[in-house]
C-alpha cells in the first residue's frame, strides 16, 4: 500500500486542483442564485431593483 502511495504522489496536486475549482463552482452558482432570488423578490414587490445589484447579474 505504501508502494502505491509513492509511485501516484503527485495525483493529490490535480486532485485537489479539481476539488477547488468544483468548490468554486459552487459558491458562483449559490451567489448568483441569491442575486436572481433577491431580484425576483423585488419584482414580486413592484420595486426596481438597484443598477449594483443587476451588475453582480452581469458578471
Amino acid at each position: 500500500m505504501q508502494d502505491l502511495f509513492w509511485s501516484f504522489w503527485w495525483l493529490m496536486f490535480p486532485v485537489s486542483f479539481m476539488l477547488l475549482g468544483a468548490f468554486r463552482a459552487w459558491l458562483s452558482y449559490r451567489a448568483r442564485r441569491e442575486v436572481v432570488e433577491a431580484l425576483r423578490d423585488l419584482a414580486k414587490a413592484g420595486r426596481e431593483p438597484p443598477a449594483a445589484l443587476v451588475a453582480q447579474l452581469n458578471r
